[in-house]
């Protein structure tokens, strides 16, 4: 992610809304030809096998780092580049955190037919007190 575009994002989340695309992602939506297709992978052995290629990643649903847990229905499987954007918004949501702008968080994937990889991963963060909730959106595929 370029640093202009890693400036626009951090601005974005200040206004508490961002949906995130990966690079890859972004230029697919201009060529669907190019766009990603996941809607075959239904098991976890095949998406297993994608880990190996190096085409998808596994990772927390709800992110280790805001205290996700190790557990097969917290695993889900997404592209590298998604994983690079998602560490971003990690970084900001703990930063939200140790700001005490945030105390809670719902992480929601959603799906297309079959396949286990999730299509979008939604992240909705509010503080108990009340206020404007943060929400940002991985498109994954």
């Amino acid at each position: 992610m370029t640093r202009a575009l890693q400036g626009l994002a951090g601005a974005l989340l200040l206004f508490g809304g961002l949906i995130l695309a990966p690079d890859a992602a972004a230029q697919g939506a201009k060529a669907t030809s190019n766009a990603p297709d996941f809607s075959d992978i239904t098991s976890k052995a095949a998406a297993n096998r994608l880990v190996r290629e190096g085409r998808l990643v596994r990772i927390r649903l709800f992110p280790a780092e805001l205290g996700g847990r190790d557990d097969p229905h917290n695993i889900v499987y997404i592209p590298p580049a998604v994983e690079e954007v998602r560490q971003l918004l990690i970084g900001t949501l703990k930063r939200f955190t140790a700001e005490d702008l945030i105390d809670q968080l719902d992480v929601r994937a959603d799906y297309k037919g079959a396949s286990i990889v999730p299509s979008r991963i939604r992240f909705i963060a509010t503080h108990s007190r009340g206020g404007a909730p943060f929400e940002a959106a991985l498109e994954v595929w």
